[in-house]
């Protein structure tokens, strides 16, 4: 069985969280963005964005927790529990990359954010947006009691290209939590 590691981030991982976001993007997204887009402007645009925020404390404060499988880098999530308060706490990133599909990363991601959130923010409910057409990712948060609220059109993040989205809430973290356990896995 591989060593699974959930470990914070810091500003020295900038680069490789920028790296594992941009190539699930590409991967996850490749028939609901342009190509072009995905493989010549994303990269860059996500080594910016991620720079700012792990090195320069942009859109402060944040949590970034890394997902290591045999020492291996394999996927990223991210708190930010100030960037929309009214909705509760923001999990902004929960990306597993391709080639560490069906290890239970997703869930392992999910459940140490449900953890944070639940110490960090009692009574706080949590919250992320999911791309229309991301069927995968919205029945994954379906069956995790995710409530997903009526489709709207957002720009996506460091673009001017608008996509279609929803918001999926669960405004009970420790029914999450607990449908998150590792007996319930």
């Amino acid at each position: 069985m591989p060593l699974v590691t959930l470990t914070s981030a810091t500003a020295a991982d900038a680069e490789l969280v920028a790296a594992m976001h941009a190539e699930s993007w590409r991967h996850t997204y490749a028939d609901l963005l342009p190509d072009a887009y995905l493989l010549q402007t994303a990269p860059a645009e996500r080594r910016a964005a991620w720079h700012a925020r792990l090195c320069e404390g942009a859109e402060a404060p944040l949590e970034v927790t890394l997902a290591c499988v045999d020492g291996e880098p394999a996927g990223f999530a991210c708190l930010m529990p100030d960037a929309e308060p009214a909705y509760g706490i923001y999990l902004d990133n929960l990306h597993v990359l391709p080639a560490f599909h069906g290890y239970g990363l997703g869930k392992r991601l999910l459940a140490h954010c449900t953890e944070r959130v639940a110490t960090g923010w009692p009574g706080r409910p949590l919250f992320l947006y999911v791309l229309e057409g991301n069927t995968q990712a919205r029945e994954f948060y379906r069956r995790l009691g995710g409530q997903e609220s009526e489709s709207f059109e957002d720009p996506f993040p460091g673009t001017d290209i608008i996509v279609t989205v929803r918001r999926v809430s669960w405004p009970d973290v420790p029914a999450l939590l607990a449908r998150l356990a590792p007996t319930a896995r």
